[in-house]
């Protein structure tokens, strides 16, 4: 049924009027303005018109469909009598509102009958006016650590629960939380890339936290192009990265720097490669861009990561002068890593010592090749089974830090720290 809505407005005044024919008037019907939380709450609806105006009250809620049940004060699967406010002379009622967690629009219905001279003051439609209030729903923020290439598998921090309008400020905290690693000998370690020197320790930042959008496809092909066209725009923003191309991912990260929505066309940075209908997949880095994109608001501080030190021991005894050690097992040693060891001569400084070469990589063998110094095994043998001391880099990561989101998106999101932004994976050779 077609209508105008009456006068709708935030603040009531009690109206006492009366027609010259004699009816009574309903001639304002208001619902609170202040936005209704995710959590259990009450709104007021006020009905003001003439002292002898009589209505009937109907609330209907969207998620279900059911009717709100006056006497028993929760809402009713089916309609009945008990779902309406009979015979009720204008005033001030608060609406107690059930908890839910989905989210909610709540259909306020007023009707009038001439049999109790009674009218609404609409033009349109004497006899019935509507008004809605919208309760937000409650949506999740996961918070992921990820990594691209498979070296690091996602590690998943913790959730928060919230809506957009809550009045709270979420933290998710991480305390040497270690990060998981890809089962495979195949394994050269990561190095702290933040990091004044080549240590066990340093910081990442709120650079490396991330928001990736869901799949968007390619409409033609391009090779060695900025200009990609897309089937849909929608949700992007320039700055945005492009993180995947069917399903590879795209270490380059090419950052949009315009984007022509008529035409469904977003130029990059740099060049890329693509085929008709490959599914392309965006990132957006840094706080400011996620809350354009999706209206997250996040910072970070505290912020640590560590490397757990790692101790090799000899596999030959070292007899002569060399700058060859034969380990039991190379797995996590990358080059550039430095070196500590008994019988060691530095050429300059202790600290200069590193590892120049990795050899094969294995669980119980292989061997590092160092420079900066060498080993005087022929003044004194370097027996098997002696401790090596690798620094500044491991194959096990632990991060520390808190993340602090002070406003939450309409919908369910995954945030990501970005293991790629924080570690350096290691080579063997340098």
């Amino acid at each position: 049924m077609a209508y105008t809505p009456i006068k709708i407005s935030a603040a009531a005044q009690k109206v006492v009027l009366k027609t010259a024919s004699g009816l009574e008037l309903i001639n304002k019907i208001t619902v609170d303005s202040k936005p209704l939380k995710s959590s259990a709450g009450t709104f007021q609806l006020v009905v003001e018109g003439t002292s002898n105006a009589l209505f009937d009250l109907q609330v209907q809620r969207s998620s279900d469909s059911r009717y709100y049940n006056f006497d028993t004060r929760t809402f009713a699967s089916t309609y009945s009598n008990f779902s309406r406010l009979k015979r009720i002379t204008p005033g001030s009622y608060a609406i107690q509102v059930p908890s839910a967690s989905s989210g909610d629009t709540y259909e306020v219905q007023v009707y009038t009958n001439p049999a109790y001279n009674t009218e609404i003051d609409n033009d349109n439609n004497r006899y019935f006016a509507k008004v809605t209030k919208k309760q937000f729903k409650s949506t999740t923020i996961t918070l992921i650590v990820s990594g691209s290439g498979g070296a690091i598998q996602n590690t998943t921090i913790g959730t928060l629960t919230s809506s957009v309008i809550d009045d709270t400020s979420n933290t998710i905290k991480m305390v040497d939380k270690q990060l998981s690693m890809q089962a495979s000998i195949v394994d050269l370690g990561f190095f702290i890339t933040d990091t004044e020197e080549n240590s066990n320790i340093g910081t990442w930042g709120q650079k490396a936290m991330y928001w990736e959008t869901g799949n968007y496809t390619a409409s033609g092909g391009g090779t060695n192009s900025t200009s990609l066209t897309l089937t849909s725009v929608d949700g992007l923003v320039v700055g945005m990265q492009v993180s995947s191309i069917n399903s590879v991912y795209q270490s380059e990260l090419r950052a949009i720097t315009a984007i022509n929505r008529d035409t469904n066309t977003v130029t990059l940075d740099g060049n890329e490669t693509w085929s008709d209908t490959h599914v392309i997949l965006f990132r957006a880095y840094g706080p400011e861009l996620i809350n354009e994109a999706i209206g997250i608001k996040l910072s970070v501080d505290s912020t640590v990561v560590k490397l757990s030190k790692i101790t090799k021991t000899v596999r030959t005894a070292i007899t002569t002068d060399t700058a060859t050690i034969n380990l039991n097992g190379t797995t996590g040693v990358g080059a550039g890593a430095r070196v500590r060891i008994r019988g060691l001569l530095p050429a300059v400084d202790p600290n200069l010592v590193t590892i120049s070469a990795v050899t094969p990589v294995d669980l119980t063998n292989g061997s590092i090749v160092i420079t900066g110094g060498e080993i005087l095994g022929s003044e004194r043998t370097v027996r098997v089974g002696t401790r090596v001391h690798i620094d500044g880099c491991s194959n096990e990561v632990f991060l520390t830090g808190n993340v602090n989101f002070t406003r939450f998106p309409s919908a369910n999101q995954n945030i990501y720290i970005d293991a790629n932004k924080i570690l350096t994976a290691g080579t063997d050779s340098a």
